[in-house]
Formats: structure tokens, C-alpha cells, sequence
């Protein structure tokens, strides 16, 4: 018998190979297909001359930033860590490397998040010396959504060592963007397959408007609010929305059936990308929408501005006790710079039906992130957006060469770690060094 389990698993794909086909390639049946179509089409822009927007890449100005991280949690109980970042643009790099060891009672998910981060803050770093040093490039790539980086407030972390990284993370992020601003430099963020749903999300909810807008005659105004009122708060009070819902359906019974359908495919997790995919039958964009925060981020944001000082003394309690009112006048000061922090302009191209579709996120400085509320339509010049992607791609195997070329030169690769960086360090430290039994290089998106 095959040690591999050769066997065994193809009788397991075979078994089920029709639902398994349809799940991988589809991702989980919508109910609300039907629905989805007329308003996709309306958000969905064809490229019908994508070959308009190539250009030789080599002509092109572009720099790409990326990192790695390899972790190792070791015989004291503290994880190791090293960190690699690099920007570059045609022949010229800066690079930036982190290691360390930090305690923390967080769980395993925890550290990983502290870790991304970590990361995320040594990318602006680099990107930042980068263009300190008079880079020559129009446009600056970063692996991974802009948007998503300025969506958390700032807490104090579980790391003894480190408890104000997320205060320096806003920092550092600031700073980039603000030397992109001044210099004209655009910078863009790439991910592909997001797990986003803000595309599905802002869809469902011109669905869910029509279909309040149905059963109106048939509930009272005063139902009929409280059924408006359950999409934004089932976003954000999943428990509450359902309780409050299920003695609607009760006293209206299947006259809210849709709306029950509507709010279940809320609560469900199906990625923008798995509706391009089923709904898009040509290469193409959504048209870009705004983005701001969650309507609970806005809150706590409301909040937070409203009195950065008390948010920074609740917030960050220990730094707070042990660095007194320099720091707390410091980290509002910080914290009140968010007032004016850039809203995000986000979109999907799909270049290929074949392909998974690639998001990308602008920071859009005409309005405040703070202030912008629930994702519109917005109408902006995407000539140069687009230029960069379709000549950076490369078809099905790279969506885009210069993240690729980026990715290649600063993974950190467990053979350079074994064979280069440990025997380096315990001739430095004039020790031997025994790592964990599960010592692994862990690579975060």
C-alpha cells in the first residue's frame, strides 16, 4: 500500500468529486444569486482594451515592498524571531532586518497577530527609507491591503518588551503616507484572494433596501424601522440582530422570509472574490468604492478622539504606570493625529476568468477615514492604477512581477536560517543555542 495515502485519498476526491469541484471552484451555494446578478452588473466594468493600459514593465518606475518572518519558541519560553524587509525598485534596494526574543502570556493567535505586525511596521520602515533616500519611483506596491492596516485602534499589547508597538505602528504608517502624499508618489496596496467581504456586503444591502422597501405595507412603521435597523446591527451585534429578528419573523412569519435569507448570508463568511467569480464572464473592475470605518470602529473612534487622553490611560494601563505623563502626552498626541487620516479607495480587477481576482487599495486624501461612514461609489481616475497592474501581470502563475521579484529575494528560507544565521549567531554569542523540537519558519500574509 502507498505510504503516501495515494489510495486513500483518491477514493476520498472521488467520492464526492461533483460537490468538491463545485465548493473549490464556486465556494458555497448563495441562495441569493438571483438577486446578486442585476447589482453586480451594475458595479462591474469590462476591460474591454486592457491592452491600452500595458506597458513594458521595464519603463515603468516601480518599487515593492515585502517581508518575511521566521519564529522559534525557545527552551525559556521566549519566541525568537527574525525579520526581513526589503523595497525594491530596478536595481536599487534598501533592506531592514529585526531579531529578537519577546515574552508574552498570549496565546499562539495572539503572537501571531504581534508578529504581522511586526512585520507591517518594518515594510513602512523600509519603505520609508526608501524614499528618504531620494527613491526614483512613481509608485510604491505593498503586499497586502492599506485598508485593513488603518481599520484596529491602537491597545497596548502583551509583549513585556513592546507593549506600545500599535502606537508605533500608527506612526510609522502615518509617516509613509504622508511622504507619498508630499512626494506624488502613489501607493498601492495588493492582496490577493482577500477574504473581504465589504464588495458582498454593500451589494447585499441595496438587496436588503429593496426588499425592506416590499413588505413595507405589510408591517407597522414601527417593525418596519426595527427591520431596518437589524442589516448595520448585524454586523456588529450578530446576537442581538438575530433575538430581535426571530420575534419579527414570529408575530410576520413568512412574510419576512427574504429578509431572514438576506441577513443569514450576511452572517455568513463568502468572500467579494467568490461572487466575481461566479458573476464575472469577462476580464474587468468593480467600480471603486470609499471606504471608512466599521460603524463600531466609528464609534470607537468617536470616542477615542473625542478624549485621546482617557483612551491612552485606559488603554495602555501598565505603560501608563510605568512611564507617567510624558508618555501619556505623547501617545495622544498620536492618537489625535487620526483625526485627519486618509479614507481608502478599494476595487477588484480580474485580469483573467481563469484567475482569481486581485484587490487593491489607494488612500484617498480628499476625505477623512473618521468621517466616511458606510462604502459608496466613487467616480476617480483609475488610468494610472490600472497601468501598473496589467503590465505587472503575468498571467495565472504571477499577478504581479514586481511583488513576485520582491518575494523572492526576501523570503526567509529555513535552509539560510539553519545553515547561515544560527552558527553566525552562536559564534557571536560564543553559545550553543537548542531550539524547539517544532522549530518552523512561519511566513504571514
Amino acid at each position: 500500500m502507498s505510504p503516501d495515502f495515494l489510495t486513500e485519498f483518491a477514493s476520498s476526491v472521488s467520492s464526492k468529486k461533483e460537490s468538491l469541484k463545485a465548493t473549490i471552484l464556486k465556494g458555497k451555494p448563495n441562495p441569493l444569486n438571483d438577486d446578486f446578478q442585476p447589482y453586480f452588473e451594475s458595479i462591474w466594468v469590462p476591460l474591454k482594451e486592457p491592452g491600452k493600459y500595458s506597458m513594458d514593465a521595464g519603463a515603468l518606475d516601480i518599487a515593492a515592498v515585502d517581508s518575511s518572518v521566521y519564529t522559534n519558541l525557545m527552551s525559556t519560553g521566549g519566541i525568537f524571531y527574525i525579520i526581513r524587509s526589503l523595497t525594491v525598485c530596478r536595481a536599487s534596494e534598501r533592506r531592514l532586518l529585526e531579531t529578537d526574543v519577546f515574552f508574552t502570556k498570549a496565546n499562539l493567535l495572539e503572537s501571531k497577530r504581534f508578529l504581522s505586525k511586526k512585520m507591517e511596521i518594518l515594510e513602512f520602515q523600509v519603505a520609508i527609507d526608501a524614499i528618504k533616500h531620494d527613491l526614483d519611483c512613481s509608485t510604491i506596491l505593498v503586499d497586502g491591503s492599506l485598508y485593513g492596516r488603518a481599520s484596529t485602534l491602537p491597545i497596548e499589547t502583551q509583549v513585556e518588551d513592546d507593549r506600545l508597538m500599535s502606537l508605533h505602528y500608527l506612526r510609522y504608517y502615518r509617516e509613509l503616507l504622508d511622504l507619498c502624499r508630499n512626494k506624488g508618489i502613489l501607493l498601492v496596496g495588493v492582496s490577493k484572494e482577500s477574504r473581504s467581504t465589504f464588495y458582498r456586503d454593500y451589494l447585499l444591502r441595496l438587496i436588503f433596501n429593496e426588499t425592506l422597501d416590499g413588505v413595507g405595507v405589510s408591517v407597522d412603521p414601527s417593525d418596519w424601522q426595527r427591520l431596518k435597523s437589524l442589516f448595520t446591527e448585524m454586523l456588529d451585534h450578530e446576537v442581538s440582530a438575530i433575538t430581535k429578528f426571530d420575534s419579527l419573523r414570529q408575530k410576520y412569519g413568512t412574510k419576512l422570509d427574504k429578509i431572514g435569507l438576506i441577513l443569514d448570508e450576511l452572517r455568513s463568511l463568502r468572500p467579494d472574490y467568490q461572487c466575481i467569480m461566479s458573476f464575472a464572464e469577462t476580464p474587468g473592475y468593480t467600480r471603486p468604492l470609499l471606504l471608512g470605518p466599521s460603524e463600531k470602529l466609528a464609534q470607537q473612534l468617536q470616542q477615542s478622539l473625542k478624549d485621546p487622553t482617557r483612551y491612552i490611560h485606559s488603554h495602555f494601563p501598565i505603560s501608563v504606570r510605568e512611564k507617567g505623563l510624558d508618555f501619556l502626552k505623547w501617545g495622544s498626541t498620536l492618537l489625535s493625529g487620526f483625526t485627519d487620516f486618509p479614507a481608502f479607495i478599494s476595487l477588484y480587477l480580474l485580469l483573467d476568468v481563469r484567475d482569481a481576482p486581485i484587490r487593491i487599495d489607494v488612500p484617498y486624501w480628499n476625505h477623512a477615514f473618521v468621517r466616511t461612514g458606510w462604502p459608496r461609489l466613487i467616480d476617480i481616475n483609475l488610468d494610472e492604477v490600472l497601468k501598473v497592474m496589467v503590465s505587472g501581470y503575468c498571467g495565472l502563475d504571477c499577478y504581479n512581477l514586481w511583488l513576485k521579484n520582491v518575494d523572492e529575494k526576501v523570503r526567509l528560507r529555513k535552509s539560510v536560517v539553519d545553515n547561515l544565521y544560527f552558527p553566525l549567531m552562536e559564534q557571536q554569542l560564543n553559545a550553543k543555542i537548542i531550539r524547539g523540537r517544532r522549530y518552523r519558519r512561519v511566513k504571514f500574509p
